[in-house]
């Protein structure tokens, strides 16, 4: 029994993990017709392709990686192409005479040395990107998750219903017997009562799962990502597996190498470890170079104008002290003539200036990334524990779920039992009537038991799987 038990576990466990890769294309369909049935597979896919937190998760991996991709460019010079045209007109009043000033070239700037801010700048950002895409992963192993637990639900309420309407319906014979026999004053009032009163009990757990049949279509319906339910009904199918047990410690160690939870709580430290050493640069000093070269020119309308060489070019240091910050910049500059001139202008500028305790906010944004560091790497722990923990809540309510399958398994075949003998015996009139309508629900409610037994084991192998991070190393 255990060992059959354990291939069912297994067997579903295959079901959940052999979908649409979590970072694959999705490309199934729902059935057209209302009659059909959908597979498992086929409505995960289709979970993927409506829920809204899958599309919300890959957009906002998208605009992580262009971030990502801007902190890597910022590594690397910037350019920037400029062209500037003046027309000047002549002011007779003042003999201004009418010119034109041309200039193009290329403007250029390059940190030599930040205190390594754009290198940990630009791991910080490819460590959020990983973290998000991590969770793209986590989300749709989420929808995924959901997917199942709706679809066991569903079909157990849709189990239990016809249990319950096929046992109202023999117990509904019962009654109708039960008041022909009482006008013939063959049996006692309160045998009649008794019967009714079994009669009426199936009648409030068809009503029931009729209430529950329709909390689980809508559960079902949102597990899709629709917005109104779908004509069809999820179906098992064919299911394979290769393995046929599993333990604790195997299902902790599979966990701590692939969890989505590990992953993104593992990068985001990292993100914060990289932002908080970009932060700390700022007690670094910075050295950075930009500088000019292009043509330019300027001429009187009634000179020609002509173009000559034009560049530039800086350097600019910045270094903190004491709340403070220290600025020095020179640069050397050689311009073609301007207009009146007939020979270049060559030019060198050194400056020096000192921000008095402008530097508070660089410094608050250093322990600011310094907290957000430790912050995030107490959380990486507490979510070692914390999914160390829904692993072992997983594999031991798949374990109760094996025991109560087991119980279940049974059960049923007692009541089948049971009943069968109330019936022989109600027959020969050796118990009374009302003990074959008693024996009818205890018969419903065990068939009930069981088919919630397999749904609700189903489940909990799903959610063992999804505690463990949804991954293939069950399989072969």
């Amino acid at each position: 029994m255990r060992r059959n038990i354990l291939k069912e576990a297994s067997k579903c466990l295959m079901s959940l993990f052999m979908v649409t890769p979590l970072w694959g294309d999705v490309t199934s369909s729902a059935p057209s017709s209302s009659n059909e049935f959908i597979s498992f597979q086929a409505a995960e896919s289709l979970s993927l392709q409506n829920h809204p937190s899958v599309r919300l998760a890959q957009e906002e991996a998208a605009v992580a990686e262009t971030k990502r991709k801007e902190s890597r460019r910022a590594l690397f010079p910037s350019l920037t192409a400029k062209a500037e045209d003046t027309e000047g007109d002549a002011v007779d009043t003042l003999g201004t005479p009418a010119f034109t000033e041309r200039s193009y070239g290329v403007e250029a700037s390059q940190a030599l040395y930040a205190g390594g801010k754009l290198y940990n700048t630009y791991k910080q950002a490819l460590s959020t990107w990983e973290s998000l895409k991590a969770k793209q992963v986590k989300t749709q192993s989420d929808v995924l998750y959901g997917v199942r637990e709706a679809a066991w639900n569903l079909i157990k309420s849709e189990n239990l219903l016809k249990v319950y309407r096929k046992a109202k319906d023999d117990l509904e014979n019962e009654k109708r017997m039960a008041e022909q026999l009482r006008s013939k004053d063959v049996i006692t009032h309160e045998a009649y009562l008794q019967i009714l009163s079994q009669y009426n009990q199936a009648i409030a757990a068809v009503e029931s799962a009729e209430a529950d049949k329709e909390a689980h279509v809508w559960q079902w319906t949102a597990a899709l990502g629709l917005q109104t339910p779908p004509a069809f009904r999820p179906d098992l199918g064919p299911i394979s597996a290769s393995n046929d047990s599993w333990t604790l410690p195997e299902c902790l160690q599979w966990a701590s190498l692939q969890h989505p939870d590990l992953i993104i709580q593992k990068k985001t430290a990292e993100a914060a470890y990289y932002g908080h050493n970009a932060a700390r640069s700022v007690y670094k000093p910075i050295i950075s170079l930009n500088g000019f070269y292009g043509r330019s020119g300027g001429a009187f309308h009634s000179e020609p104008l002509k173009l000559s060489e034009d560049w530039q070019a800086g350097v600019q240091i910045s270094q903190y002290f004491s709340l403070s910050t220290l600025n020095l910049s020179g640069f050397d500059q050689h311009t073609s003539p301007k207009i009146g001139q007939s020979t270049r202008t060559a030019s060198k500028t050194a400056t020096a200036n000192v921000g008095i305790l402008d530097a508070y906010r660089k410094k608050a944004e250093a322990q600011e990334a310094t907290l957000a560091y430790h912050q995030a790497d107490v959380q990486r722990l507490r979510t070692e524990m914390d999914v160390a923990n829904g692993v072992r809540e997983a594999y031991a309510n798949w374990k109760k779920a094996i025991a109560r399958l087991k119980m279940a398994e049974n059960d049923c075949p007692l009541a089948q039992a049971s009943y069968s003998i109330a019936k022989i015996k109600s027959a020969h009139r050796e118990v009374p009537l009302s003990e074959r309508a008693i024996a009818r629900n205890r018969l419903a409610q065990a068939e009930a038991g069981l088919d919630e037994a397999k749904a609700n084991y189903q489940i909990a192998v799903a959610a063992l799987a999804h505690a463990v991070g949804a991954t293939d190393r069950f399989y072969k």
